[in-house]
């Protein structure tokens, strides 16, 4: 089986080495691919496709050990990965919740219930679909010089903007 490990045709032979009938065949072709396979996407998703197909239990058992071989796994960067916090900000909860209150619509006269984030100055009638607006109440990550990271620079920003128009 080593010399079939020159180019990548090779590995289209080992491929289809998968589906002989002599398991011992089988089993080289997968200790081969093992070898050469490594963060190949074709071979691993033709290891998933015979996974998907094969009786023969030792076969499955070796062939999920060698698509765990040849899957490439790279650690999320230190930049993407967040030190999770001791606890969350209660004034940061209550921006980032979701609340349902009771709304009078200025345009159509309107009583209903309205969905609404507390960050969110404005929403839309049910009835009518015009836009409504409301005051955002105070929170303390206005003040807090790491308000922005604790709900995000999106909302951050529409909170602020909710709590201009009242000024």
């Amino acid at each position: 089986m080593k010399d079939l490990t020159s180019n990548t045709t090779d590995s289209a032979v080992l491929l289809q080495g998968l589906y002989h009938g002599n398991a011992e065949t089988v089993k080289q072709c997968l200790e081969e691919i093992g070898r050469i396979g490594k963060g190949n996407r074709e071979i691993m998703k033709a290891l998933q496709e015979f996974l998907g197909k094969e009786q023969r239990m030792p076969l499955r058992i070796l062939a999920a050990q060698t698509l765990s071989k040849v899957k490439e796994f790279s650690p999320p960067s230190p930049e993407k990965f967040k030190k999770p916090g001791f606890f969350q900000c209660p004034g940061a909860e209550k921006v980032k919740r979701v609340e349902i209150i009771d709304v009078l619509c200025p345009h159509c006269q309107t009583k209903g219930t309205a969905s609404v984030a507390g960050f969110e100055h404005e929403f839309s009638c049910e009835s009518c679909g015009k836009t409504v607006q409301r005051d955002v109440p105070e929170s303390c990550i206005e003040k807090c010089p790491v308000g922005s990271e604790c709900v995000g620079k999106e909302r951050y920003q529409k909170y602020l903007k909710g709590r201009n128009l009242r000024k």
